[in-house]
């Protein structure tokens, strides 16, 4: 696959711009002999064509039609060619040869379109650092960072951790941080379920609309086929990822979403494949972000061959000097203080608990939602009352008297 750099036209020659492309028509995994067919093909010759260079120079006073590097001028060439074969109308033979050359015209076209996408993209997609985020996730910097890193190195990762430790919120900024931009199009969200099925997320038999039934491609088939056409980072995020049944969600995906399978050298036929030769592989550039919450005692253990391909990151609740200081705008520092010191106290003994521990501590999400708050009080008893002890009620079901002590030291 060609980079995008051969795409990058400012500057470049006119036997460059020709080089790109013939890169443009062979690209997206062509062969070495597809690639050479290109350079062959009439499409490749328009720059030799003596109609194509009168018509160039006429308009625009240039020599060539790779001089040429925006749509708009191409456009205009094709319009003088749709001119000339009315003009041909007494002479099949000619009107046919037109015809033809507009078709080549109009595919260095379409090619200058593309590069003019690539430059736009390049120009306007707003660059993304965690450091100079006004948003930023609670997590220390060196932290968010390495697990950058471990999705860029391991392909796969699982945000693991208690209800409100903001698994959601973190796995869209480490997309951002791992594309280099705020680039929601080349992310893909969705929440497993219990009755999420193969057939949903890779391929499956579907009707159609004329009654019968048809294969039909899936969320991540489709998101695959996109970031193929692409060098860009694709990052998938699978909410609640521990709540579908992997195995068979995921199918022949055990082995493809492995790091080191990320090629054409292992596509394989799908279940619902129709062609001997429609092969499908998961391309280098997609990342795959679970999100899991360790505190539903319902869901399923996530399985172990699948657990092999993912590196797991704990997520923890934050209650840290960034933390403090957002809260801090919407309170007073002195209610922060107090609230931290009581939700500490909580966890400290979630934690120290055999039968609940660590991923059912009360996570910083939970004071992350309110607007500008106007009477405290209020808004404490409020968020006790509906939220955290419900909470607590139901992961101390089986011992009241511990849910009784927490609720009376969050009071």
């Amino acid at each position: 696959m060609a980079t995008k750099d051969i795409y990058i036209l400012k500057g470049k020659t006119s036997e460059q711009v020709n080089l790109a492309y013939i890169a443009f028509m062979g690209d997206k995994d062509a062969t070495t002999k597809q690639i050479k067919d290109a350079e062959n093909s009439n499409y490749a010759k328009i720059g030799t064509r003596q109609t194509v260079s009168e018509i160039v120079h006429k308009l625009y006073s240039k020599n060539c039609i790779f001089d040429l590097r925006d749509s708009e001028s191409v456009q205009n060439v094709s319009g003088e060619l749709s001119t000339m074969i009315a003009d041909a109308a007494c002479n099949p033979k000619e009107q046919k040869e037109l015809k033809n050359l507009r078709s080549y015209i109009n595919k260095y076209k379409d090619f200058l379109t593309y590069c003019e996408h690539l430059a736009n993209v390049a120009e306007h997609k707003p660059e993304y650092n965690f450091t100079t985020d006004a948003d930023k996730p609670f997590i220390s910097e060196e932290k968010f960072l390495k697990i950058v890193s471990l999705l860029g190195r391991k392909k796969n990762i699982i945000l693991e951790g208690a209800p409100g430790v903001g698994k959601t919120f973190l796995a869209r900024k480490i997309a951002y941080q791992l594309i280099g931009g705020i680039k929601d199009e080349n992310i893909e969200m969705l929440q497993f379920h219990q009755s999420y099925s193969y057939e949903d997320f890779i391929q499956g038999i579907r009707p159609s609309d004329n009654g019968s039934f048809e294969v039909r491609n899936g969320i991540f088939y489709d998101f695959c086929q996109k970031a193929r056409r692409s060098e860009e980072p694709f990052v998938f995020i699978i909410d609640e990822i521990n709540r579908g049944n992997l195995s068979k969600i995921f199918g022949e995906l055990m082995m493809l979403i492995e790091a080191d399978k990320r090629s054409k050298k292992y596509a394989i036929k799908l279940t619902y494949s129709e062609e001997e030769d429609d092969r499908f592989y998961v391309p280098s550039n997609v990342y795959i972000i679970g999100c899991m919450n360790t505190a539903d005692r319902s869901l399923a253990i996530v399985d172990y061959a699948l657990r092999r391909r993912f590196a797991f990151c704990q997520i923890q609740p934050e209650f840290n000097d960034t933390f403090q200081e957002f809260l801090s705008a919407k309170i007073g520092k002195e209610n922060v203080g107090k609230i931290i010191k009581r939700i500490k106290q909580v966890n400290d003994m979630i934690q120290a608990t055999p039968t609940l521990g660590r991923g059912l501590e009360i996570g910083h999400s939970y004071f992350c939602q309110s607007e500008e708050i106007q009477d405290f009080t209020t808004w404490w008893a409020d968020l006790c009352d509906y939220e955290l002890f419900p909470y607590i009620q139901e992961i101390c079901f089986d011992n009241e008297d511990l849910g009784l002590e927490l609720c009376n030291i969050l009071r």
